[in-house]
């Protein structure tokens, strides 16, 4: 394994901690609405607003119509799925508390994960299935499956 840089490390880290939060927070915001989609919206109406005002203030400008229209068209679905995962944590993660919902999401992500680098899909380097990415796999899911249990 290459060596990798702390700021990445620890950047992916925090993600991982805010991933643990997000259900709550939005949990909460969805206690005061009549709707959990009512929420959903809220949540991306004030992340839309925070990357807005981010982008003003660095003076980041709109890409090209020739570089959108280059996309493919899965490059497009980055809203789609954070608009599912941030639903489906307001309807599931309550049910399922927040170690349990984490997880699941953790299965998901370390299998689909796996199969991605395997192929080099999406853009990902191509790395291969071999032995000690299974065994490592397997300790996280029998992890997982302790979570889940108890």
């Amino acid at each position: 394994m290459e060596k990798l840089a702390w700021l990445p490390i620890l950047l992916a880290l925090v993600a991982g901690c805010v991933m643990a939060l997000q259900p709550a927070v939005n949990g909460t915001l969805a206690g005061q609405c009549e709707h959990p989609l009512q929420a959903s919206i809220i949540s991306f109406a004030t992340g839309l607003l925070a990357l807005l005002l981010v982008a003003a203030t660095m003076r980041i400008g709109v890409p090209s119509l020739a570089k959108l229209s280059a996309l493919p068209l899965w490059a497009w679905t980055g809203g789609l799925i954070g608009t599912y995962m941030v639903t489906v944590s307001l309807l599931v993660a309550p049910k399922l508390g927040a170690a349990r919902w984490i997880a699941l999401v953790l299965a998901g992500q370390i299998g689909l994960s796996l199969v991605m680098d395997h192929f080099g899909w999406l853009g990902f380097r191509q790395q291969p299935i071999n032995w000690l990415r299974c065994v490592g796999a397997i300790c996280l899911w029998l992890g997982i499956h302790l979570v889940l249990r108890h």
